[in-house]
């Protein structure tokens, strides 16, 4: 029983991609917010070790996990792109909310930066295991669409990081954007489907990891 499920988790790890779905012209919309709900179900499953600092536990969303996930349907994922294609946005980040089923803007909860602070946030160690536990929550999500035979893609978000996009989804400005996930639909006649170009350059466990070899002081 265990073999079997350690197949089946091995299996999702294994075939999970990017796929970024650009098209021209907007897709239909269909609903696929109770999926979408399921996904962030599975993801808020994620290991954590620090919880968010109580400023971040003030607003409409109050709990102690450091992510946050904003959900965009795909009415709304055609509303950005328009947006966006208003305001002159040339990236690919137009062409896949034209196709996208739907958006998952991911960030995660800084701690409120100590005296005088220059960049977005401070690189203390608590940061990092937030940083950490919001990533882990972003990779279950995409597995658990894997699973689902649902095309995904982890973006960088582009525009989408801005302050006006920030503001557009009423997302705290103390957050930062950890991704935007995208989720689209099987069916994608009529457009590009173009994979990661990392995916086959990883290399082999043998590059990225080995068994270390002890040089312990003398306990004497």
């Amino acid at each position: 029983m265990a073999e079997d499920r350690a197949g089946i988790v091995d299996g999702v790890i294994r075939e999970r991609r990017t796929v970024k779905v650009l098209a021209d012209e907007a897709f239909p919309v269909t609903d696929v917010r109770p999926v979408v709900e399921e996904l962030v179900d599975v993801a808020g499953w994620a290991p954590f070790h620090r919880v968010a600092a109580r400023t971040h536990l003030e607003g409409a969303l109050t709990s102690i996990v450091p992510w946050r996930f904003y959900l965009v349907d795909a009415d709304g994922c055609r509303a950005l792109r328009l947006a966006l294609l208003a305001r002159g946005d040339k990236s690919k980040i137009p062409r896949m909310l034209a196709a996208a089923s739907a958006l998952v803007q991911a960030t995660w909860l800084p701690n409120p930066a100590k005296g005088e602070h220059m960049g977005l946030f401070e690189a203390t160690e608590e940061n990092m295991e937030h940083v950490a536990a919001a990533g882990a929550a972003v990779q279950n999500l995409l597995l658990a669409a894997q699973a689902r035979g649902i095309p995904n893609y982890w973006a960088s978000g582009g525009a989408l990081r801005g302050a006006d996009a920030f503001g557009w989804m009423g997302i705290p400005t103390g957050e930062i954007l950890l991704g935007s996930l995208f989720l689209f639909p099987t069916e994608t006649d009529g457009a590009e489907v173009s994979p990661g170009s990392h995916r086959n350059n990883r290399g082999t466990p043998s590059d990225w990891s080995r068994w270390v070899r002890l040089d312990l002081p003398d306990a004497g």
